[in-house]
């Protein structure tokens, strides 16, 4: 990706538009457990496709029933096969279109173009973009990259002359075109949000009334829907809807919901697509994306769509949700470039209407990728050779370490060479430190007696390779701060938890790396991590791969039932620093944190996975809180992604750039003189991107926070 293609505009566009939606959204939620609401969905859309056949039968024998026609295409190409032999059976010479991202799917205007049949669509932004001759960059709002000037151009442009830019004028002068187009078409074709087997009607949800128009108005109506639209009956598609409106536009009710069953005029046909769906359903790992119900909250809250919009996002289907849905419908490998730009954030999993589970499915899909058709060379040497190579690792650091005199320059690494210049440009990327962590701590903290609670127990500290080998300062204070509340400190292995691998979809070596952590730590008692990726592979993804190939247990490990190593107990042990101390040991910091002179202002940046996988930025704050004697200065988007994201800011740093200058921009406005945070990785890219701009912010891991609080003289007894 060029960084010309980077369009400022229309990211500020997306970015203003998340801004909105997310107040509306939430406002439409407010009252309501959304949580419920779409753990009741999903189990809707499950049983729906674990029962698709029955259902499809039912709903086939209820729409004839109605009058309705039913027909079946294996593919897209069948489908349009389909849709031009009805419109020749009908002699319809046009057909006027509404909402049907499954046209989109199938190419259905161009096939028809190419038969001299004219089709034209009806909604406002499908409209907009059809005259364009561009293709739709939002699953909800296809025009939305368009501004009310570029509108007017294009409109002035197709009618041959001045239009005005204001929304009145835009919206009367494609009222009036649009409903020529309807009254003379010879048929009508649209999506369904739902199909319902229990009467065989097709329930469709549009905003404008040219749903309606389309579907009533020709003498044809053609229904084109993929099969994991059919629902059992009317109380599912009401379930459907409760969630769709408030999910995709923040609306508590669209403005027409129309459930049509059986012809409105001469003829109705229902073409049911499976294009690889059943396919799809039959997948164990993937089959959960089809409970997707295209309401694009995922699109609407991912922030590399935000910078890079849906032209660079997609494949007919836009973002991580679309990686995953091309690769289905239209193969593999059309769906590399999109599996890429998912970072992996996983922000999209805590707005989906049917709890997909997004980011993990496109890392499953990365895999995938990787092993149908190999992977880029860098990548393999770092994620194969060196990640998942404990020894290696080492190795390779212990040469940077080598070359430390050579490569370091003010406290950072020297600037990369031109032809490397992207990579480090908007961040000043630090020098491996003098010596690992590994090499400095002691079985206890070395400076600081254990504190109240003395002899509490042991818990080992794993560091993570960025605080072994690059902040051996965050894995000291952490260190101390614990030994201060009575815990004796073990040192977990030094090395990486295979995070990244995993991440990238290279499961074997992600394995590799978890396997050698996992054996390493023998000491029973809590896994304390200081890296919320660490957090995530050791307790979530890293006993997965283990469970899922069914290895022994190392030497010495007891098993679990089945006969697999006990990974499950190895992982209920892990648990972040934040949340260990928010949770076990807040009375003890109060004790250690002597009363004096507050702490300096501090904003808090959420790291991706604190948030949203570990859920934990609450208890950082109430740990800052409790260490400075004062409220945390609350930054614009504090849970935003900073843009580093592991190899994604090397595959992508344009985007990186983009996101981290968003984020330090939101550092400045707040105005506070420390940056506190959870992760090595954030830090890495926000103490260097402030670092580049020549910025005086001080930016620290919570651990050092705390230390350096812990470490203050205490005020004189009076």
């Amino acid at each position: 990706m060029k960084a010309q293609l980077l369009d400022p505009a229309l990211k500020a566009v997306l970015q203003a538009f998340h801004e909105s939606w997310a107040e509306k959204r939430a406002d439409c939620f407010r009252g309501l457990d959304f949580e419920a609401l779409r753990e009741t969905l999903a189990g809707v859309k499950d049983r729906a496709v674990a029962g698709q056949e029955g259902l499809l039968a039912r709903f086939e024998d209820e729409a004839a029933r109605r009058g309705s026609r039913v027909l079946r295409a294996s593919d897209g190409d069948e489908a349009n096969r389909l849709v031009l032999e009805i419109l020749k059976t009908h002699g319809a010479r046009t057909v006027v279109k509404s909402k049907s991202m499954v046209s989109e799917e199938t190419g259905l205007n161009a096939y028809l173009a190419g038969k001299g049949v004219d089709a034209k669509e009806t909604d406002l932004g499908e409209w907009i973009v059809q005259t364009a001759r561009q293709a739709p960059t939002h699953m909800v709002l296809p025009a939305i990259h368009l501004s009310r000037g570029d509108v007017a151009e294009i409109l002035g442009g197709h009618l041959g002359r001045p239009v005005a830019d204001d929304i009145p004028s835009l919206v009367r002068t494609a009222r009036d075109e649009i409903r020529k187009d309807i009254l003379a078409a010879g048929a009508g074709l649209t999506g369904a949000n739902a199909l319902v087997a229990e009467n065989g009607a097709v329930m469709l949800v549009t905003n404008e009334g040219n749903g309606r128009l389309v579907s009533s108005v020709p003498p044809v109506h053609i229904v084109l829907a993929s099969l994991e639209k059919v629902l059992p009956g009317v109380a599912d598609a009401l379930s459907l809807l409760k969630l769709l409106t408030r999910n995709a536009t923040g609306q508590r009710i669209t403005s027409y919901v129309s459930f049509i069953a059986g012809p409105q005029r001469a003829a109705q046909y229902v073409i049911l697509l499976d294009n690889h769906r059943r396919e799809l359903g039959a997948d164990p790992v993937f089959r959960d994306v089809l409970r997707c119900v295209k309401c694009s909250a995922c699109l609407n809250v991912c922030p590399v769509y935000q910078v890079v919009g849906g032209r660079r996002f997609s494949h007919v289907y836009m973002g991580g949700i679309g990686s995953l849905l091309t690769a289905w419908i239209h193969g593999l490998e059309k769906s590399r470039d999109l599996a890429s730009l998912c970072l992996g954030c996983h922000r999209c999993e805590t707005v989906c209407a049917t709890k997909i589970p997004i980011a993990g499915l496109v890392t499953a899909l990365k895999g995938r990728l990787a092993e149908k058709s190999g992977e880029k060379l860098w990548k393999r040497i770092a994620l194969d050779a060196v990640i998942g190579r404990p020894a290696v690792q080492r190795a390779a650091f212990g040469a940077a370490r080598a070359a430390r005199p050579v490569v370091r320059r003010k406290g950072y690494a020297r600037p990369l060479p031109l032809w490397m210049k992207r990579y480090d440009r908007f961040r000043a990327l630090p020098a491996p430190a003098p010596k690992p962590l590994s090499r400095l701590i002691v079985k206890a903290a070395p400076d600081r007696k254990a504190g109240p609670g003395q002899g509490k127990g042991r818990v080992t500290l794993f560091a993570g390779c960025l605080v072994e080998h690059v902040y051996p300062e965050v894995g000291l204070a952490a260190a101390r701060v614990l030994a201060g509340l009575g815990y004796e400190v073990v040192p977990g292995p030094p090395g990486c938890c295979g995070f990244p691998a995993w991440n990238a979809g290279h499961a074997a070596s992600a394995r590799r790396a978890f396997r050698h952590v996992f054996r390493k730590i023998e000491a029973e008692g809590p896994v304390i991590t200081l890296c919320p990726t660490c957090t995530t592979m050791l307790a979530r993804a890293g006993p997965d791969l283990l469970l899922a190939e069914g290895q022994a247990a190392p030497p010495g490990r007891k098993r679990g039932r089945d006969g697999v190593p006990d990974a499950r107990g190895f992982a209920a042990r892990v648990i972040a620093f934040s949340v260990f101390l928010a949770r076990n040991e807040r009375e003890g910091l109060q004790r250690l944190l002597a009363r004096g002179a507050p702490g300096p202002p501090v904003t808090y940046h959420d790291s991706c996975h604190h948030q949203h996988v570990l859920e934990a930025a609450e208890d950082s704050r109430v740990l800052l809180r409790l260490a400075l004697g004062r409220e945390v200065v609350e930054m614009t988007g504090p849970a935003s992604c900073c843009g580093f994201a592991g190899t994604f800011s090397v595959e992508h740093p344009e985007v990186g750039e983009a996101l981290l200058a968003d984020k330090l921009a939101a550092v400045d406005a707040a105005g506070a003189e420390l940056v506190a945070l959870d992760c090595p990785g954030c830090l890495l890219q926000i103490r260097g991107g402030l670092a580049r701009r020549g910025r005086s912010t001080r930016v620290k891991h919570l651990a050092e926070v705390l230390d350096e609080r812990l470490r203050r003289p205490s005020p004189p007894r009076r």
